[in-house]
């Protein structure tokens, strides 16, 4: 059954849905798993929207402000947002009111401590400010990956349909989201973004690995050719040094045997 979360706007962006300010010191407290799912979304966006060309701000726990229904601002730090088409400093905070609109997408990590508040109040809060996709990804042990989005329909949120394989398609981004287990020792679960016709992308250490291998592999390459090339000289080498060794012992025939034929 789809879980719809109502957003009772007054005025647009406006929230009505309270919440005490969040303090850019209480996302320092996540665990070391938390805040690698994160930056590494944020960083594998970056890339591919450099790539592409996409010109997307994203932010890994920046400050985002918006409107209460009261009159005062609020403040979240997402684990990550994606605006499209605008161009925000790795310092900026992103106000609502100033920016003309929320980011199209924000993904909450989700910790013991943010959990209820992630999946209750939160979530209604979003939905409130227009953002278009809610994502929530829970990396704990014992969690099971969960990995849940929402789409804003009219004023409120329904939950996104996963696939089969418990994939995520997100309209704003044009990418599938899939939960991952740790591929590698000491690391935590990320999440693992493709195309829509399944080509993954890689995550940026993915990426630094498969730039080093490249290089190791040229440098072999060039160390073969440079072999190659010091074996050709050798080679030529000593044919020459045959030939004028040939040569001579010719005219030291020649020389003993005036009537032999050079």
């Amino acid at each position: 059954m789809a879980i719809e979360v109502h957003a009772t706007t007054l005025q647009p962006w406006c929230v009505t849905t309270y919440l005490p300010n969040e303090r850019e010191t209480q996302i320092l407290g996540g665990t070391e798993s938390h805040s690698d799912a994160g930056n590494t979304l944020a960083r594998t966006l970056r890339r591919h929207s450099a790539r592409l060309r996409l010109g997307w701000a994203i932010r890994f726990e920046g400050e985002l402000r918006y409107p209460r229904a009261d009159g005062t601002t609020g403040v979240f730090y997402p684990d990550v947002l994606l605006a499209l088409g605008l161009q925000l400093g790795p310092e900026d905070h992103f106000d609502i009111q100033e920016r003309g609109g929320p980011p199209a997408l924000v993904v909450e990590i989700t910790s013991k401590k943010t959990a209820r508040k992630d999946v209750g109040p939160k979530r209604a809060a979003y939905a409130e400010m227009g953002v278009l996709e809610y994502v929530t990804f829970d990396p704990r042990t014992g969690k099971n990956l969960e990995l849940h989005g929402y789409r804003l329909v009219g004023r409120r949120y329904v939950e996104i349909p996963p696939s089969p394989d418990g994939g995520l398609w997100l309209e704003t981004a044009r990418l599938w989201f899939r939960a991952e287990p740790a591929q590698r020792p000491f690391g935590g679960p990320l999440l693992r973004l493709s195309t829509r016709d399944g080509q993954p992308l890689l995550h940026p250490q993915e990426e630094s690995e498969a730039l080093d291998a490249a290089e190791e592999a040229l440098d072999a390459a060039e160390q073969a050719r440079d072999t190659a090339e010091q074996a050709r000289d050798a080679a030529e080498e000593a044919h020459a040094a045959s030939l004028t060794e040939i040569a001579r012992l010719r005219r030291l025939l020649s020389d003993r045997d005036p009537e032999s034929t050079p």
